[in-house]
């Protein structure tokens, strides 16, 4: 039974189905790039003592999420579980760019994506 409700309550939002999802639409807030990525050792530890962030107990995964909007850019990180359940909707950190130029939200996008493949995201400010 506990188990269960554990499964249940780490993938009330899937995250990675509403990137996929946003990644087909044509108007509005669009996904135009996402990467799921496991999260290293060190930023697992920091990310858990976190003071901000207990909620997330059986985080594995980061995903990130780039989007393209009218007058800015979006970069939103959550953090899942293997099969891209969240306990929440909302991202742990957002990355706004106000400027319509595509190619700097996806410069900070591979910023980002190369701070999390080596383990130094989570102490990192963009």
């Amino acid at each position: 039974m506990r188990k269960r409700l554990k499964k249940k309550l780490e993938n009330r939002y899937n995250a990675l189905k509403e990137a996929k999802r946003q990644r087909h639409k044509r108007k509005g807030n669009r996904c135009i790039r996402y990467e799921f990525l496991p999260i290293g050792e060190r930023d697992r530890y920091a990310f858990i003592n976190d003071e901000v962030t207990p909620d997330y107990p059986s985080a594995t995964y980061w995903l990130v999420e780039a989007f393209c909007w009218k007058h800015n850019n979006i970069l939103r990180i959550f953090p899942c579980s293997k099969i891209g359940g969240s306990t929440s909707n909302s991202p742990v950190r957002m990355i706004i760019i106000n400027d319509e130029n595509v190619k700097e939200i996806l410069n900070t996008f591979e910023k980002v994506i190369e701070d999390m493949k080596n383990d130094r995201f989570w102490h990192t400010i963009y």
